[in-house]
């Protein structure tokens, strides 16, 4: 079968509309939104140029992707359904090229729930077809769009606690590590969203997520960045005996800089306790380590209820390597180590930690967190409530407005054709006509990319957002 075959990236129901359509129809107008009721207020729109580049740019569509579409699609739906003369015209009158237009906000930007964030219309009237056939894979914006709004909402609460607690904002960027790539429904998946995750953030264990903006967002530089650390698989490997041997030999082979240490693997209270008190072998081996400058060590407790783990933690290692206070009064590390907690988090539960951590006295600067299922796999469409909707059609000439309705007004729909203009520090839907300039810019007309950002400006759009407080 053929890869990418875009006659074929559809819903079912999607092949039958070209003849359920009033008669006259030209143009479908569509448009896309995060509806009311999302989880944040605001969403970073993120992941476009991606789609467009990937499979939309160009001949997209060939003889031979019409003829295996037709044959997929008469045996799944039935004879005569698929709209092979559709796409025939697409392919003999453009080249393959799809005509239609997408307008869009700039990527990276924020943008308050209920706002148009995307259109779409067909530039020949013959295709009015064709912008709700491809709704489904458009739509899928909305996976790099949340875990983008999720991971910049998580950088805003960190900032909120670093400056509640005094606290030093030098590893900001790195306070919250996606570790995510095992949990992730699929490769590209994971590259999508862990390139999404480094708008906001630099730490990452998601390798491949550092191709996207090479590869789909004109930008070489390297923007996601890791440490050396242990796992499970080294730390029990002389059994239970023989993990503080196993460690002494991690830390002796250790380069220079952070080591992340997981210390679950039998009693986390027993490891720091000989980790941090004078007198054990393994706490003089990591004072050896935190003597050359600018190495760290950070203890990673795996299991457990994170809000008391984490206070557990903090308080063993203060008793032996000691604090310090900010100036407003919370407590710091005096040497040179850091807790880690990677299990299990979302936004809720990190902000249940840095409460808690508050409200123990302690600074937010002496914990990052490391975000798997729950930056990759645990957000869905409904997290922002995106939705993708047809608002105007063009019959005989003339415009009409379309909406849906439903008692579940939450799910109300726009009217009409819109722009969307900046109202103060906000962003308001208003009708085309309207005075007004227009954020949404057109990205992609008939197979053509007419704008092609970097990733580092797009970076800088999320991050002037994310550094402000929830």
């Amino acid at each position: 079968m053929i890869e990418n075959n875009i006659c074929l990236f559809t819903d079912s129901y999607k092949i039958t509309h070209h003849y359920f359509y009033p008669k006259g129809t030209k143009k479908i107008y569509s448009y896309l939104e995060s509806r009311v009721g999302a989880e944040f207020n605001k969403t970073i729109f993120y992941g476009l140029q991606y789609i467009i580049k990937k499979y939309l740019e160009g001949k997209v569509v060939t003889q031979e992707k019409i003829d295996e579409a037709d044959r997929l699609m008469e045996a799944h739906l039935g004879g005569g359904i698929f709209n092979r003369e559709g796409w025939q015209y697409i392919l003999d009158e453009f080249g393959g090229k799809l005509p239609v237009e997408i307008r869009a906000v700039p990527e990276g930007t924020p943008v308050d729930v209920s706002n148009v964030l995307m259109t779409v219309e067909n530039t020949d009237d013959k295709c009015y077809w064709l912008p709700n056939y491809l709704e489904s894979l458009l739509l899928q914006v909305w996976y790099p769009s949340t875990v983008a709004t999720l991971s910049a909402e998580v950088r805003k609460l960190a900032n909120f606690y670093l400056d509640v607690t005094g606290s030093p904002k030098d590893n900001l960027a790195f306070m919250l590590h996606d570790f995510g790539y095992r949990g992730a429904t699929s490769t590209e998946s994971a590259m999508l969203c862990g390139s999404a995750h480094l708008l906001s953030f630099s730490g990452t264990d998601t390798i491949p997520a550092l191709t996207i903006p090479e590869n789909y967002y004109n930008d070489s530089d390297v923007y996601g960045f890791s440490v050396q650390a242990t796992e499970h698989s080294v730390m029990t490997s002389l059994g239970p005996d023989g993990e503080i041997e196993q460690t002494l030999n991690v830390i002796n082979n250790a380069k220079d800089g952070i080591l992340s240490l997981v210390i679950d693997s039998y009693n986390y209270r027993n490891f720091l306790k000989q980790a941090s008190s004078e007198g054990y072998e393994l706490n003089e081996a990591i004072l050896s380590f935190l003597e050359t400058e600018g190495n760290k060590v950070v203890f990673r407790p795996d299991s457990g209820e994170p809000v008391s783990t984490t206070i557990d933690c903090l308080n063993i290692l203060e008793s032996g390597f000691g604090s310090c206070t900010t100036e407003k009064g919370y407590k710091m590390f005096d040497a040179n180590i850091g807790l880690l907690w990677g299990d299990g988090l979302n936004y809720h539960k990190i902000r249940d930690i840095l409460f808690a951590m508050k409200s123990n006295g302690w600074a937010a600067s002496n914990i990052i967190f490391g975000m798997g299922g729950g930056l990759h796999s645990s957000v869905n469409r409904d997290t922002q409530r995106n939705a993708f909707k047809c608002s105007a059609q063009l019959r005989d000439d003339e415009w009409h407005d379309i909406f849906k309705n439903p008692l579940d007004s939450s799910k109300k729909s726009k009217t009409g054709r819109f722009k969307l203009v900046k109202d103060g520090e906000s962003f308001k839907t208003i009708p085309i006509d309207a005075d007004g300039d227009d954020v949404l810019q057109p990205v992609f007309r008939d197979g053509e990319l007419l704008i092609d950002e970097k990733f580092s400006k797009i970076k800088s759009r999320a991050e002037n957002y994310s550094n402000y407080s929830p």
